[in-house]
């Protein structure tokens, strides 16, 4: 059988027409391949670093979806766009779809869902192996107050996080006049965060006057989960997430209980010099660290701890949870080992103990971090970053003092 010309080359134009088709594919493929970010994020990673927060966090997270108003995000940098380090279909990390200045959520409670392997880049599972391991902890519990401004990501710098009991407005109203007040002030780079979880009964007159509350100074955070003494982990990993979601791009953050002052300016300097040493790993916590604590297993204490909860006779290293401080980082590693590590009530142990043992964030201790009670005088805080249960008053009298030019302290005995 013979063919025309015309024929041939009509079969020749299809051919090629084919091969052109099927290389096209091939390189949208490869575009979308781990081995091209980590081409892409090998490239960024040799350009000279801008400032602080993008040197120092090489795992930033993005939020999970694309349908926030863009008004409450701002893309990321390079690492928040390549390497988002939670699994974007995990219900849990949906941020509210409306816009923050309504920060009254709807109280229909979002779906669990079964979270799923991340893509993760090679390079980030080579760098941290244990987010190869599966979620067996997903903390999706429903926002229903959102906090109403943004996180810059250009200016801050400092999270204020106060994991605080929901009826306690006065101990909110004496954080925000006294240390909590650092974050009013725009040079700063601060912002104060107030996380409270819920009770069975959503329509209390405690709930009505916590949602006024959050109206006037819309710096409350409230998750649906029942608030108390028992569930102090479950609002510790609320910090996590929200500064992991919605502040990626901040560079320090601070966790505080609401008895206690803390001398925020010389917080500031002294992690700032911390981070600034080439022997500090990007990724650290820094506060009072605790050694060889043994768990109680006296059934009237109120710390006891059966061995169904936690089998072994000593626990890791961890800070005191009164107050500790850190990297961004290391709040973002500390949340993805928390979706990993099977949740523990002593919510220091579970943050700072057994999270960041999994996922090898540094304890940095400091004699400036206290989980007893020095003296309640301003003086006694020029060398003191925290100091523990104090009542309202005297937290307002160290302040005070701690900022009066006209306070006079004695000079320590050498």
């Amino acid at each position: 059988m013979t063919f025309s010309l015309t024929n041939v080359t009509r079969v020749t134009w299809i051919k090629i027409g084919l091969l052109l088709a099927f290389l096209m594919v091939n390189v949208a493929l490869y575009k979308q391949s781990s081995q091209f970010q980590m081409v892409v994020a090998s490239f960024f990673s040799s350009l000279p670093a801008q400032n602080v927060a993008n040197t120092r966090n090489v795992t930033g997270s993005s939020p999970p979806n694309a349908t926030q108003s863009p008004a409450s995000f701002r893309p990321g940098n390079f690492t928040t766009d390549l390497f988002p380090l939670t699994p974007s279909n995990d219900l849990s990390t949906i941020p509210p779809k409306k816009n923050p200045t309504h920060i009254f959520k709807s109280k229909k409670t979002l779906a669990h869902s079964t979270a799923r392997s991340a893509p993760y880049p090679k390079v980030m599972l080579e760098k941290h192996p244990f987010l190869n391991e599966s979620i067996v902890n997903p903390h999706n519990f429903n926002y229903r107050i959102f906090p109403s401004f943004v996180c810059d990501p250009d200016s801050t710098e400092l999270v204020i996080a106060v994991p605080i009991t929901r009826s306690n407005f006065e101990g909110r109203k004496t954080v925000r006049e006294t240390w909590g007040s650092f974050a009013n002030t725009s040079g700063n780079n601060a912002i104060l965060v107030f996380f409270i979880g819920s009770e069975h009964d959503s329509d209390s007159e405690v709930q009505t006057k916590i949602q006024n509350e959050a109206a006037i100074f819309g710096d409350i955070l409230q998750e649906q989960y029942i608030d108390s003494y028992n569930n102090l982990s479950l609002k510790s990993v609320s910090i996590l997430k929200w500064v992991n979601f919605y502040c990626p791009r901040s560079s320090l953050v601070l966790k505080a209980d609401d008895d206690m002052y803390i001398n925020v300016p010389l917080l500031v300097r002294t992690l700032k010099g911390k981070a600034a040493s080439s022997e500090t790993p990007s990724a650290f916590v820094m506060g009072s660290e605790q050694w060889n604590a043994h768990p109680i297993r006296n059934t009237a204490s109120k710390w006891y701890t059966p061995y169904t909860m936690f089998k072994g006779d000593t626990y890791p290293n961890y800070m005191s949870g009164t107050a500790y401080a850190m990297t961004t980082e290391a709040a973002k590693l500390l949340y993805e080992a928390s979706l990993r590590v099977p949740l523990f009530w002593l919510e220091d142990i579970y943050i700072t103990g057994l999270c960041a043992k999994k996922s090898h964030v540094t304890l940095v201790n400091s004699d400036m971090f206290s989980y007893g009670k020095p003296d309640a005088s301003g003086c006694s805080f020029r060398n003191h970053i925290s100091g523990h249960r104090y009542k309202l008053e005297e937290i307002s009298k160290i302040h005070k003092e701690l900022y009066d030019p006209n306070t006079v302290c004695e000079r320590a005995a050498a």
